[in-house]
């Protein structure tokens, strides 16, 4: 199942919900899960989150069931983030993605009609070594 990434900090109803109880957020994780989502790891984390929390879902939609639910029981602001393994995408799907991304984003440059580099291309960076 494809994996998520959760940033959380407490509300503040959540901050006085964790003084009465130190085990809320894995009593809330263990309570949210379904058959199609579930909360694999937690870390208390400094700077701006309170939480981080590693999931995995089957997709999209039971990962945003999973971060609301989590969210209400354990009073939390939840920010969720699809996570990919580095070195999933080959080269060419890299250089494919980089230009649906130029041309949604209406960069200048990039082939012409005729699929011809012009002068004011973008390109990918050269190696460095």
């Amino acid at each position: 199942m494809p994996l998520y990434v959760m940033l959380a900090s407490f509300t503040g109803r959540g901050r006085r919900m964790g003084q009465d109880n130190p085990n809320l957020l894995s009593d809330a994780a263990n309570d949210a899960e379904t058959p199609t989502s579930k909360v694999l790891t937690q870390y208390a984390v400094l700077g701006r989150y309170d939480f981080v929390i590693i999931t995995e879902a089957e997709d999209n939609q039971s990962a945003a069931r999973l971060s609301l639910d989590l969210g209400v029981r354990a009073g939390l602001n939840i920010e969720t983030l699809p996570a990919l393994p580095i070195g999933v995408l080959s080269d060419e799907e890299h250089i494919s993605i980089l230009r649906d991304v130029a041309v949604a984003l209406n960069v200048p440059g990039g082939p012409d009609d005729a699929g011809e580099e012009t002068d004011d291309s973008w390109r990918l960076p050269d190696d460095p070594d």
